[in-house]
C-alpha cells in the first residue's frame, strides 16, 4: 500500500501494538535502510510507549566520548588559527585526561570529575586560550609568549608545568598534520589513550579515516574531523570495545530497531522491513532516483564515477576511450547489486514472519516513490503461496 513515511510510521506501530501483547515471548525487529528513518521509529515506538531496544542503532557512549575527543583535535589541527578550537581541545580534552591521570597516580584509582569541580585556574586559563587573537603566541612562541603575559600564573608552578605540557603536546600535533590520516590519528591516540579499548578503537577509526579518504580524495582533513564529529553525535554507527557493544541477543517482548546493515548475523522471530522502495533499493532503472545523481547535474550524470573514470583513462595516456556516462550507468549497477545483497540481508533475519512496507519518499505528494523492484518480485513469489 502506498504511504507517505509518517503513514508508514504509524502502520508498523499499530500492528506491533496489536502484536505484542499476544506474542510477548518472541522476539521482533524493526529494521532500516538507514539511520535516519530508524532514529523517527525510535521516536514514534517511545510515543506509543512500548519497550525497545535501540542499542543496535546507536553507537554506544564511550566510543561517541572517544570519537568526541579526537574530533576536536583534528578539528583543531586542521584548522590552528581558531582560538575556540584551541579552548575546547583544554577544556574537553586535555584537562580531563590530564586529571584522570593524576587521580590514578595520587590515589590509584582513576576517578571522574564531579560535574561543575573544574578549578578555577583551569577556567581561567580556557578562557584566556579562547580570547587570543593570535593563537601562535602560545603554541609556537617567537617573539612573544602568551604565557608570560598571564602574571597569575606566578607561583603556580605545578599548574604552568600542565600548561607547559599541553603546549608541548600541541605542537607536536600540529607538526604531525603532514601525516595521511590513519597515522595522524593514530599519533594523536597514542598520546591521549591509556586504556587498551580507547586505542583499539582509535586504530579502527583510523582505518575508517583512511578508507574515506581513499574512496574521497576531496574530503580534506576539517571533513574528515566532521565524519568523527558524526559518531559522537550518533549520526555514523561505530561498534566499540566495551561489554554494551559486544554479544547483542535480541530480548523476548521488546522491540529491536536497527539498520539491515545492523542486523548482519541476527536473527529474531518477527521482522518488519521498512522503507523498501526505489530510492532506498534502486534496480538500476533510469527512471529511479539515486543519491550521487544531483538534479543540477546533466544527464543524470554521477559526478565522482564520472572523475574517477576519466582519471583512470589518464593514467593510460589517453582520454579517447572515455564515454560519458558510462560510469554512471556502471555506478547504478553496483549500487542495485548492493542493495540487492542487503534486501536478501532483511529477508532472512526473520524466523517465523516478514513484513515488508514500502513509503512514498518525502515528495510523496509531487514525486512519489514506488516499491523496489525486488519487493514485487518477492510478493509476486509470494503471493500464490499465500493463497
Amino acid at each position: 500500500k502506498a504511504l507517505p513515511p509518517s503513514r508508514e510510521t504509524e502502520m508498523v506501530v499499530r500492528s506491533l501494538q496489536r502484536w505484542l501483547p499476544e506474542y510477548g515471548d518472541r522476539t521482533v525487529a524493526v529494521l532500516v535502510p538507514d539511520n535516519a528513518r530508524g532514529f523517527s521509529l525510535v521516536d514514534a515506538l517511545k510515543q506509543a510507549e512500548l519497550p525497545l531496544d535501540d542499542n543496535l542503532l546507536r553507537t554506544d557512549n564511550s566510543t561517541r566520548v572517544t570519537a568526541r575527543m579526537l574530533a576536536i583535535v583534528v578539528g583543531y589541527v586542521a584548522d590552528p588559527q581558531s582560538a575556540p578550537l584551541l579552548q575546547s581541545l583544554w577544556n574537553d580534552v586535555w584537562y580531563p585526561l590530564a586529571a584522570a591521570r593524576q587521580a590514578v597516580q595520587g590515589d590509584g584509582e582513576a576517578e571522574a570529575l564531579p560535574a561543575g569541580k573544574v578549578p578555577e585556574p583551569v577556567r581561567t586559563f580556557g578562557a584566556a586560550l579562547g580570547k587570543l587573537r593570535e593563537p601562535e603566541s602560545f603554541v609556537f612562541p617567537e617573539r612573544r609568549d602568551f604565557l608570560d603575559g598571564l602574571a597569575w600564573l606566578d607561583g603556580m608552578d605545578a599548574f604552568r608545568q600542565m600548561i607547559q605540557e599541553f603546549r608541548a603536546t600541541v605542537q607536536r600535533w600540529a607538526k604531525a598534520v603532514v601525516l595521511p590520516v590513519d597515522e595522524l590519528l593514530l599519533t594523536i591516540g597514542n598520546d591521549l589513550f591509556d586504556a587498551p579499548a580507547d586505542l583499539a578503537l582509535t586504530h579502527r577509526l583510523a582505518v575508517l579515516l583512511a578508507k574515506l579518504a581513499n574512496e574521497n580524495p576531496d574530503l580534506r582533513l576539517p571533513d574528515l574531523a566532521g565524519e568523527l564529529e558524526n559518531i559522537a553525535q550518533n549520526k555514523r554507527r561505530m561498534l566499540g570495545f566495551t561489554e554494551d557493544s559486544q554479544g547483542y541477543v535480541a530480548k523476548p517482548g521488546v522491540i529491536t530497531v536497527a539498520t539491515m546493515h545492523a542486523a548482519k548475523g541476527l536473527e529474531w522471530d518477527r521482522v518488519y522491513l521498512t522503507a523498501v522502495n526505489t530510492f532506498s533499493f534502486p534496480s538500476g532503472l533510469p527512471a529511479e532516483q539515486y543519491r550521487s545523481e544531483r538534479w543540477y547535474v546533466r544527464d543524470d550524470l554521477n559526478l565522482v564515477a564520472e572523475a574517477e573514470a576519466q582519471l583512470r583513462q589518464l593514467r593510460m595516456g589517453t582520454l579517447d576511450d572515455y564515454q560519458p556516462g558510462a560510469a554512471s550507468m556502471q555506478a547504478r549497477l553496483d549500487l542495485a547489486a548492493e542493495r540487492l545483497r542487503l534486501f536478501y540481508v532483511g529477508i532472512t533475519r526473520a524466523r517465523r514472519e516478514l513484513i515488508v512496507t514500502y513509503n512514498t519518499g518525502r515528495r510523496h505528494e509531487s514525486d512519489p516513490l514506488g516499491p523496489a523492484l525486488p519487493f514485487l518480485a518477492l510478493a509476486r513469489t509470494v503471493a500464490p503461496v499465500a493463497k
